[in-house]
C-alpha cells in the first residue's frame, strides 16, 4: 500500500510535470486536453490497472511536441479532415519530438532514467503505433481519445477543427467501435457518445 508521505510526493511530481509542459503544451492550447485526458487515464488505471509512474507523466506530457510545428502544419496535421501523406508526416513530427521534448523535461526534473524509456517510447508512437506493447500504452492512447468524447473535448474540437458538432459526432460514431485497447475506455466512450448525440443535436 502507497503510504500518505508517497501520495503526497507524487502529487507534488505530477504538478510539477503539468508546469513543466505548459509551454509546450501553450502552442495549441492543450493544456485543458493535458488534464482531461490525465483524469481519463486515472479512471482507466482504476479498472484496468498500470503503473501510474508510467502512465500518467505519458498522459500529461504525450502532445508537448506539436509546440514543434507551426500552425499551418498542425491544421494539417490533425483532425477529422486530415487525410494524406502530408498529415501523416507532420502527425509522426509531433510524436517523435514530443518524445523528446518529453526526455528532456523528465531528465530536468531528474525522473528515473528507465522510466523515461518507457515514457519516451510511448509518446514517441501514441497515435501512430497499431503493436500495444503494454497495459500502460493502451491506458495512454484510450485516455487521449477519451478527450474528444467529453463534454469539454468535444465542444473544444468543434472550434479548433472548425466543423459542426454533427461532423464530430459521426465521426466518433464511426471509428469508436475500433478505437479503443481496453474495454473500459470503449464502455466509457459509449456512454459519452450517447451524451453527445444528444448534444449535437441541439445545436443543428
Amino acid at each position: 500500500m502507497v503510504g500518505h508521505k508517497d501520495d503526497t510526493n507524487w502529487a507534488r511530481f505530477i504538478t510539477q510535470v503539468f508546469e513543466q509542459a505548459k509551454p509546450y503544451l501553450a502552442v495549441r492550447g492543450d493544456l485543458m486536453h493535458a488534464r482531461i485526458s490525465h483524469e481519463y487515464a486515472m479512471s482507466l488505471m482504476k479498472q484496468e490497472g498500470g503503473d501510474r509512474k508510467i502512465i500518467e507523466p505519458a498522459i500529461i506530457l504525450h502532445d508537448v511536441g506539436w509546440s514543434c510545428l507551426g500552425a499551418r502544419e498542425i491544421k494539417t496535421a490533425y483532425g477529422v479532415k486530415a487525410e494524406g501523406l502530408e498529415s501523416e508526416r507532420l502527425n509522426r513530427i509531433h510524436e517523435k519530438e514530443g518524445a523528446a521534448v518529453a526526455r528532456r523535461i523528465l531528465e530536468h526534473i531528474h525522473y528515473d532514467p528507465l522510466l523515461i524509456d518507457k515514457i519516451a517510447s510511448i509518446i514517441r508512437t501514441h497515435d501512430s503505433g497499431e503493436d500495444i506493447r503494454s497495459l500502460e500504452e493502451a491506458v495512454v492512447k484510450d485516455a487521449d481519445k477519451l478527450w474528444r468524447f467529453s463534454e469539454t473535448g468535444f465542444s473544444k474540437e468543434i472550434e479548433r477543427q472548425g466543423i459542426t458538432a454533427i461532423e464530430l459526432y459521426r465521426h466518433l460514431a464511426e471509428h469508436h467501435e475500433t478505437w479503443f485497447c481496453t474495454q473500459s475506455a470503449f464502455e466509457i466512450a459509449a456512454r459519452e457518445l450517447e451524451k453527445r448525440k444528444r448534444q449535437s443535436s441541439r445545436k443543428v
